[in-house]
């Protein structure tokens, strides 16, 4: 953005800017044209209930199948009037035909949405007898505590069908500190019986206290103490002690245990903890009563490292009855949980409980390595306490040739890419589940046939779609496409002979809303290109054009994706959208190390970054640009953030010949051999930069070799810092624990200090910049920056 600078001020003089296809835009219109397209909601959930009652029916009667069911989808909005995402209901009616084996309406919403930004809710709680009320558990976020101005109220609610019958104040509860929420730790699970509530907290370490607190003698308790009549350790000197935390978004979450909250016995509660693990991701065991629970335990030593994006720590899953004891000398004490599966080098997570309580499916891979790679799909049998695999991970994904005689993966999938277990992936028999996967450039649904161990995909009318509630084999389905907004579809999964899938979709449809499609304004198109040094290795992409210029070349931006072991598939993205406004064609590339080929493809990369990706980068550029005509290569941008980051970065060093018009880089890896003392993932430095078999189990040891640290810097961009002359543009999160924000700041310095023109922006955010005034405010800094560059 155009400034002058009065005293040590920075004043914005920019008034407008010129789009790539050469209109004018206000600086208002910029931000207009932002605020139309963050103002449209997204589905983020769903849950379907039988009208009525969440009993199961008592047979397979086309009676009970025509029941109506409700529906109630989440939507979620960035919010720029307030500042922040706010989330809101409603409410619809779906009825089956007549055969029960097809959706037959889908209604609109009816009523008015009714905002839940400040909570987050399970389910109904479901019971076999029809007179129990059904429960609602409810976390409220409340306004913070007036005696601390960094800690927030938390509440939970548990509310029946009329009222609330408790509101629990979980910043006074002695078992137990604040209810941790998020993927990796997936709290909140009603029994089957419906009367207790299962849910992951922080563990409550007893008060630390000053030395100078005089202790009580005979208790051993200080003279403020405010234990409740428990005898107490003395703390005294342990304010100011270290903790490990869990990194980025886990801020202070050091230590998690298990609770167990019993509505009938005035609402008590009990927690299980272990020395050495973090516990989460808890379920139920069985599919009547409420006496055994297992849960995932993460090991802590000897350091905790990142969770987030990271499925690769040492962990183990755990069961628990909750009425079994053992004598000891000092008394009965409750039983210990007993590993079942799980730790000895491995990773595991995501238990998901069969529909007759007997087994439970997990995904389970090797501890450390890459943070994100093909996963096992295995399965736990109560009755014979054994384990097997359904679904390997050490498939082959093969290269064809299509119709066109060019290369590309065949159809047939070898390894199961996915960030989660969908929390319900059963159906009803019990024999099949449906699980998301990631294929080269898109998202599908998959059946699984457990006995079988084999998978089909589930035909879906969009390339994107994600599994958001599965009941009584009715799926309820977010998708999307790139130029297709996410939408909210239904329909019920009939598996029919060598487990071929019938199901007719619907989709919601709102008559408020006539822009759901976008294919009058979007367009794209997929590409399967050979890897310039490694022809068994195919590169692919999507660039997305506005129609107008889809046929010729025209200015693109260069977007490449994060991890680096993530992918960008086929789905809406605001970004897109706000880029071909401009007048920009984008251009995805997923290079060598992505997800959604097979393992041996994502560990082509690791040992190799700063290398084999931006070669890749650089493969679909020339190939669009001089073999397709499609990209003016003489008008790109470099966009990126985290590891994308490091890669526009990499790219404005190592082709200088280029004349890239300009680069913004969000959250950028720099220098890993800096990086690694101040991350919360040192291990990815190390396995990045040396591959698995360098050790990447050694770093917590011993500290690294001169040649070690060589290598890490000759990987990253900031050895080609003498090269670059494109003008940078830095955004970066003061409270990235991921990439702090000084691999940033470095190079902006550096830049600067070269005489190359670069500007950077500090904001109070993680490693995401996902907050609603950040994302705002940067977006139209990006926008000005790349076409004030671009001619």
């Amino acid at each position: 953005m155009s400034t002058v600078v009065i005293g040590d001020q920075y004043v914005n003089d920019t008034t407008s800017v010129i789009t790539a296809d050469g209109r004018t835009l206000q600086l208002d219109q910029l931000a207009d044209l932002y605020r139309s397209e963050v103002s449209k909601p997204i589905p983020v959930a769903g849950r379907l209930s039988l009208l009525g009652g969440d009993q199961q029916p008592s047979d397979n009667s086309s009676l009970n199948r025509q029941q109506q069911q409700s529906l109630t989808i989440d939507w979620k909005v960035r919010d720029l009037d307030r500042m922040e995402p706010t989330r809101h209901q409603t409410q619809h009616l779906l009825k089956l035909r007549a055969d029960g084996q097809h959706c037959k309406r889908l209604t609109a919403a009816i009523g008015q949405p009714v905002d839940v930004t400040n909570e987050a809710a399970t389910e109904l709680a479901t019971s076999g007898d029809s007179r129990r009320r059904r429960l609602r558990a409810v976390i409220r976020n409340g306004a913070k505590d007036p005696q601390s101005a960094a800690k927030q109220k938390q509440w939970l609610e548990i509310w029946d069908q009329s009222t609330r019958l408790k509101s629990l104040d979980l910043n006074e509860v002695d078992e137990h500190l604040s209810i941790v929420s998020g993927q990796e730790f997936n709290s909140f699970q009603w029994s089957p019986t419906g009367r207790r509530l299962l849910y992951t907290a922080q563990f409550k370490p007893p008060k630390a206290q000053s030395f100078y607190k005089k202790l009580v003698a005979k208790t051993g308790k200080s003279d403020d103490s405010t234990a409740g009549g428990k005898e107490s350790t003395d703390t005294r000197g342990q304010e100011f002690v270290y903790r490990d935390d869990w990194g980025e978004l886990y801020d202070g979450v050091s230590h998690t245990v298990v609770a167990i909250l019993d509505t009938d016995a005035d609402y008590k509660i009990r927690v299980i903890e272990m020395d050495g693990y973090s516990l989460g991701q808890p379920f139920w065991i069985g599919n009547t009563g409420d006496d055994r629970i297992g849960f995932v335990g993460w090991v802590e030593e000897p350091r905790r490292l990142g969770l987030t994006y990271c499925p690769n720590r040492l962990s183990g899953i755990f069961t628990v009855d909750l009425t079994a004891t053992t004598t000891t000398t000092e008394g009965t004490i409750d039983a210990k949980p007993q590993l079942i599966c799980g730790l000895n080098n491995l990773c595991v997570k995501d238990p998901r409980i069969a529909p007759d309580g007997q087994s439970f499916v997990y995904l389970e891979n090797d501890s450390g390595g890459p943070h994100h790679t093909a996963f096992r799909l295995r399965r736990y049998d109560f009755v014979t306490k054994s384990t097997e695999t359904i679904i390997d991970s050490n498939g082959k994904r093969e290269i064809v040739v299509d119709t066109d005689g060019n290369l590309r993966y065949s159809d047939q999938l070898a390894a199961l890419f996915l960030n989660q277990l969908p929390e319900k992936c059963f159906l009803e028999s019990g024999k099949h589940l449906v699980v998301n996967c990631l294929t080269e450039l898109n998202l599908i649904l998959c059946l699984v046939d457990i006995a079988a161990k084999q998978w089909t995909p589930i035909q879906f009318p969009l390339p994107s779609a994600e599994l958001i509630d599965l009941r009584q084999d009715i799926a309820v389905v977010v998708g999307s496409a790139v130029n297709v907004r996410p939408n909210v579809f239904v329909g019920r999964l009939n598996v029919g002979y060598k487990n071929s899938v019938t199901v007719q979709w619907l989709e919601l449809s709102d008559e408020s809303d006539n822009s759901r499609s976008l294919a009058t304004e979007l367009t794209y198109n997929n590409y399967w290109l050979p890897s310039a040094d490694d022809p068994s290795k195919l590169i692919t992409a999507i660039l997305v054009s506005p129609t107008q210029v889809a046929t010729k070349p025209a200015p693109t931006v260069l977007i490449p994706h994060g991890g680096p072991h993530a992918l960008a598939y086929n789905c809406f993205s605001i970004y897109r959208l706000l880029f071909a406004r401009l007048g920009f064609k984008t251009l995805l590339v997923n290079y060598r190390g992505s997800l959604g080929v097979d393992r041996q493809y994502v560990d082509d990369l690791i040992g190799n970054v700063g290398d084999k990706d931006v070669k890749d980068c650089i493969k679909c550029l020339e190939y669009l640009s001089h073999e397709q005509s499609l990209v003016d290569s003489k008008h790109v941008v470099l966009f990126g953030g985290s590891h994308g980051g490091f890669l526009v970065a990499h790219l404005s060093g190592q082709y200088p010949d280029w004349n890239f018009r300009s680069c913004v880089a969000l959250n950028p890896v720099i220098d890993m051999s800096v990086m690694k003392d101040m991350t919360d993932i040192p291990d990815w430095c190390y396995c990045e930069s040396f591959g698995t078999a360098a050790g990447d189990d050694d770093f917590t040891k011993q500290p690294p070799t001169g040649d070690q640290l060589r290598v890490m810097f000759d990987r990253s961009p900031i050895r080609w810092i003498g090269n670059v002359r494109v003008p940078t543009l830095m955004l970066l999160g003061r409270k990235d624990r991921r990439v702090p924000y000084s691999q940033g700041m470095r190079w902006y310095q550096l830049l600067r200090a070269r005489g190359v023109t670069t500007r950077c922006h500090v904001y109070d955010d993680c490693h995401q910049l996902g907050k609603v005034d950040v994302d705002s405010d940067l977006f139209i800094h990006t926008a000005v920056w790349i076409l004030k560059h671009l001619n």
